[in-house]
């Protein structure tokens, strides 16, 4: 059985990680990591394994598509004391307006710094695939 650990504030967490990928800080998004985080993805058709503070937040600060802004961001704690993280993610639409949708199950150690981090990314969706979508698979609640 896995000890449940009581995390004090999500959203402090939560928002400083938004803050930085919003910003495409890299620095700031690396002080939430542990020294040793594994960063453990699933992409479209791939699967890949980044391991270190600074190779983790490289990769998820610059991973997303262009700068851009988060659609919606919600963070809700579990039983074990993981944070499950989802979001949509949309690229600038000067910048072609791609949307990216993610989620993500952060692991803390007892610093509540992020010591596993498992992601899970739809894809990246182009203006035109988004279209195609619309018209082929429209959703029931957007």
């Amino acid at each position: 059985m896995s000890e449940t650990k009581t995390i004090t504030d999500t959203n402090v967490i939560a928002e400083r990680y938004r803050t930085a990928v919003e910003n495409r800080d890299v620095d700031a998004l690396a002080k939430l990591y542990h020294l040793e985080v594994l960063l453990d993805a699933h992409v479209p058709n791939w699967r890949f394994q980044v391991q270190g503070r600074h190779a983790v937040a490289e990769a998820t600060g610059t991973g997303l598509p262009g700068p851009g802004r988060f659609a919606f961001f919600d963070v809700e704690a579990t039983a074990s004391g993981d944070l499950l993280v989802q979001f949509e993610w949309r690229q600038e639409e000067g910048q072609g307006g791609q949307r990216s949708r993610e989620l993500h199950v952060w692991r803390l150690d007892d610093d509540e710094r992020i010591v596993e981090q498992v992601l899970f990314c739809a894809g990246i969706w182009d203006q035109q695939l988004q279209a195609q979508m619309a018209e082929e698979a429209p959703l029931v609640r957007p």
